[in-house]
């Protein structure tokens, strides 16, 4: 996947914006709830297929057998680019959310009042949340180009391309989750920032050079991923 482009939020309202563009996102309006997940907060595939089989009926995954291969393969590209745009727009929400977070967990250091506390717990929530539909996404995008492969060859080249992709991507959300959806979540954080301040001298640049797609303006940030995901 092809890195995002800049996206400037200047309120914490857009946190929970949902995604509109040309193409309808593939995400439903509404999270899907604990009955659609498996222990480990993953959607259930017979949950995953039944969102594709809506997704087909109402020709946002487009058919071969209901157009010229022409026109296939147009409604093709132009539903990888609006997946690309609806997981920039959650993207960068999640890093805004991040941002805000590290923030909160830094001004602690100094005060630990009760509205810091607060601050952190809201931004933690709204992190998860955020980590959350990336993650649902991404599953989502990924039984997509899956079904796109099986169906059509036509492009399959590119397709395999963004498959492969958005599983490394999904690999290392699935990093983060783990450690934001701990019950010491601030605590590692917060430990994981203090090994930053101790060796960013050693690993800034090699961080920026490995996480230039993230494009993340915290670099205490860029640590925590690092150590969540490890090396690509």
């Amino acid at each position: 996947m092809s890195a995002c482009p800049a996206q400037t939020l200047s309120t914490d309202t857009e946190l929970s914006e949902t995604y509109s563009g040309t193409i309808p996102g593939v995400l439903p309006a509404a999270p899907n709830g604990a009955s659609d997940r498996d222990n480990k907060g993953k959607l259930l595939k017979t949950t995953i297929s039944t969102i594709i089989t809506n997704l087909k009926s109402s020709g946002i995954i487009p058919s071969p057998n209901n157009s010229t291969p022409e026109i296939f393969i147009q409604k093709q590209q132009a539903l990888i680019q609006g997946l690309q745009s609806e997981y920039c727009f959650y993207e960068s929400r999640y890093k805004y959310a991040l941002d805000k977070l590290f923030t909160a967990i830094s001004s602690g250091y100094l005060s630990g009042t009760p509205e810091n506390q607060a601050s952190v717990q809201s931004y933690l929530s709204k992190t998860k949340m955020l980590n959350g539909r990336l993650n649902d996404l991404i599953q989502i995008m990924n039984s997509i180009t899956e079904n796109m492969l099986s169906t059509s060859d036509s492009i399959q080249n590119e397709i395999e391309k963004f498959n492969r992709r958005i599983k490394v991507q999904k690999e290392k959300l699935d990093a983060q989750n783990k450690i934001i959806m701990s019950g010491e979540a601030t605590t590692a954080i917060r430990k994981e920032m203090v090994k930053y301040t101790e060796e960013k001298g050693r690993y800034t640049d090699n961080l920026l050079n490995l996480y230039s797609f993230l494009n993340i303006v915290a670099l205490g940030l860029l640590v925590y991923v690092y150590k969540a995901a490890g090396n690509e």
